[in-house]
């Protein structure tokens, strides 16, 4: 993994300090290229109720049939009955016939916005003092465009991996429970579209000091879960016009400030315990300066 690891690292921290400095200087051929395809993707609505990831993920495969990609290796799935949640799943083919290949996965459906909560329009790509402001410009369409800008760069290079590389940006991660989860369908019907020997995904993140050396680098290694609770209360009630003191709504309302009052306690285990020792001695001293800057995520 080691050099194409350190690859992909590189063209990600390149790209995404090419879309960042576009303010201070001109962008390269290549860089100009990266923002255009981060753009297309981030001005697609791919919210659940509104958008269509089917739309993006064709996009970003029309991107990749241009830079030479067949329409097998670079295709989107799309399952009768989810028209609007499709799928992008591409391969780069490997030398090698012993080493398994490697996926870059991604999601490209973003969290509800509605126009009138934005101060900005959160489907176009807006840039101001250095920041870009839209839904989805980190979690998760830069991914996204960092994976797939990387395969379009490798195979106008002529470059040919050692390990076969496949990419799967899909939709249904920030939706509901009735949305397609693209990622465990594609899994479930189609596995040799994401089988490989590891996987790059979001999660983790890092630091970089000021002039760009990498401090620490987060894996990942869980993920939070919810739980839903009901909550009934019953009281003997009365007529409307003599209204009880102890009546089942206050209940409920005493109940729902009760949980918002509780703090639940700091409970370490074997990994965030780890996670603390090691990262530790990279963190700033207290009260000090920082002047550092995030890393994947």
């Amino acid at each position: 993994m080691g050099k194409l690891a350190t690859t992909f690292a590189g063209l990600a921290l390149a790209a995404t300090a090419s879309v960042s400095a576009s303010a201070q200087s001109p962008l390269r051929p290549d860089q100009s290229a990266f923002r255009e395809l981060y753009a297309e993707l981030v001005n697609t609505n791919t919210a659940y109720s509104t958008g269509s990831c089917t739309r993006a993920a064709e996009q970003l495969a029309a991107r990749m049939h241009a830079a030479g990609f067949s329409k097998e290796d670079a295709r989107v799935v799309v399952v009768p009955g989810y028209e609007r949640e499709g799928n992008l799943v591409a391969v780069l083919p490997g030398t090698s016939k012993k080493l398994k290949p490697m996926l870059l996965l991604a999601h490209i459906d973003v969290v509800e916005a509605r126009r009138e909560d934005w101060t900005r329009d959160p489907f176009t790509l807006i840039e101001e003092d250095g920041f870009f402001y839209a839904r989805g410009v980190s979690d998760d369409k830069v991914q996204a465009a960092i994976w797939v800008d990387s395969l379009i760069r490798f195979k106008k290079e002529g470059y040919r991996p050692k390990r076969t590389i496949k990419v799967a940006a899909t939709c249904g991660e920030e939706s509901s429970s009735t949305a397609l989860n693209g990622a465990e369908w594609l899994a479930r019907n189609m596995p040799d579209t994401l089988s490989a020997e590891f996987a790059l995904n979001e999660g983790g993140g890092g630091r970089l000091d000021k002039d760009g050396k990498p401090q620490f680098l987060g894996i990942q290694v869980g993920e939070k879960a919810n739980r839903i609770f009901d909550l009934e209360a019953t009281n003997p009630g009365g007529h409307s016009s003599v209204p009880r003191p102890d009546n089942a709504v206050y209940d409920l309302a005493e109940a729902i400030v009760a949980v918002k009052r509780l703090g639940f306690p700091v409970q370490l285990n074997d990994t965030t315990r780890a996670f603390l020792k090691q990262m530790s001695p990279t963190a700033p001293a207290a009260g000090a300066n920082c002047d550092c800057q995030p890393a994947g995520g």
